[in-house]
């Protein structure tokens, strides 16, 4: 018995309230989960009827991670998303993720971003536990990605202390937010350092060096916007 076939189609059938933010593609768009371990496999086709077939059916892009991995996923044990996500593209994770029709690489992001938040969240009605213990690791934080769709990027964000968010003094060339939810910490925006405490927004100018230390586990929202 093909488990990731089997898996593959019981997400699909809790998929069936969310499939119109998932399919909105100009043309079908094939997605292979391969199992790296057992080298089962199955397909994902997001078309304006979407389904999943057995095996690798041609497919634009693949998604790899271990059976355990897709099985905890399938299980609400484990967040997709946060288990893909990167602060670098040359990071390995738990999930990575192949695009093989470069022509239309762009297209195939937004198909596999809606896969990640929608698709392989478990249940008919999708819920997010905002649990540490979900959480993954990107940009010196450990983030567990909301929405990720048309430009818009929401993220659930625990900074432990110690830690720096954006460690690494990136600088984005679209605005974004900080909402700070509970902890104690300092952020650096430009050249201004300042503490930030709960039920405070922190606005950050486009094109400038931001980030978030954190004296006590700070947990934040974050949302950008404009960021294609």
């Amino acid at each position: 018995m093909n488990r990731c076939f089997q898996i593959l189609k019981q997400l699909l059938r809790d998929s069936v309230l969310y499939m119109d933010l998932v399919k909105s593609v100009t043309q079908e768009i094939r997605v292979c989960v391969k199992l790296s371990d057992t080298l089962e496999s199955a397909t994902i086709i997001v078309a304006s009827e979407m389904k999943v077939l057995e095996g690798s059916a041609d497919p634009d892009a693949t998604v790899i991670m271990k059976s355990k991995v897709l099985k905890d996923i399938a299980g609400g044990k484990a967040e997709a998303f946060a288990l893909a996500g990167r602060g670098r593209a040359d990071e390995k994770r738990p999930i990575e993720f192949e695009i093989h029709t470069k022509a239309r690489a762009k297209e195939i992001w937004e198909v596999g971003k809606a896969l990640l938040t929608f698709f392989f969240t478990p249940g008919r009605i999708k819920i997010k536990d905002l649990s540490p213990e979900r959480a993954g690791q990107a940009h010196g934080a450990h983030p567990i990605p909301l929405v990720y769709w048309n430009g818009i990027r929401y993220s659930w964000i625990l900074v432990k202390a110690g830690e720096t968010l954006n460690k690494e003094g990136e600088k984005d060339p679209w605005p974004q937010t900080f909402i700070i939810l509970e902890g104690k910490g300092k952020a650096t925006i430009g050249d201004v350092t300042f503490q930030v405490e709960p039920e405070k927004a922190i606005f950050v100018p486009t094109n400038s060096m931001h980030q978030i230390t954190a004296e006590k586990d700070l947990k934040l929202l974050w949302l950008a916007w404009n960021a294609w």
